[in-house]
């Protein structure tokens, strides 16, 4: 004999599926890399740190507030600066921070100083993507 109450659909918490961008994700997390260097060196900088799968940095100009005799005891002499941005993933923070340090020490008037803060969260899976360089979560729009 066949139950005569109907099979209720069974719902889960949430109801939506997952899309399938959201199991392409990397689960690195992303941090905000700070880097400031003299504002000559700003564009080089920048292109060096995109090559470390960085896609949106910020170029803001400074200006040191450091009293002349202090700059030139610490053998500075300019006080404008570049203060750079980015977006780097996780994973790529110690080689990018470590060739940062590199470039501080060999390149002519490249030094600069350059940490990282961490970010604590994201809204939305298309912007995850973009910022943590994951092409196969970003569609483009037809």
């Amino acid at each position: 004999m066949e139950n005569p109450v109907a099979e209720k659909p069974k719902w889960k918490r949430g109801g939506r599926k997952k899309s399938d961008n959201a199991s392409n994700l990397t689960t690195s997390r992303l941090k905000l890399l700070v880097t400031i260097v003299d504002r000559s060196k700003g564009e080089f900088y920048a292109d060096f740190i995109q090559s470390f799968d960085v896609n949106m940095q910020m170029l803001c100009f400074g200006r040191g507030t450091a009293k002349a005799e202090m700059l030139s005891y610490l053998g500075l002499a300019d006080p404008e600066k570049t203060v750079i941005f980015s977006v780097i993933r996780e994973d790529k923070i110690a080689d990018a921070l470590a060739a940062l340090s590199e470039k501080f020490e060999t390149i002519k008037k490249g030094k600069g100083i350059a940490f990282t803060v961490p970010m604590s969260s994201i809204i939305g899976v298309a912007i995850f993507g973009f910022l943590s360089n994951n092409h196969s979560t970003v569609k483009e729009e037809k």
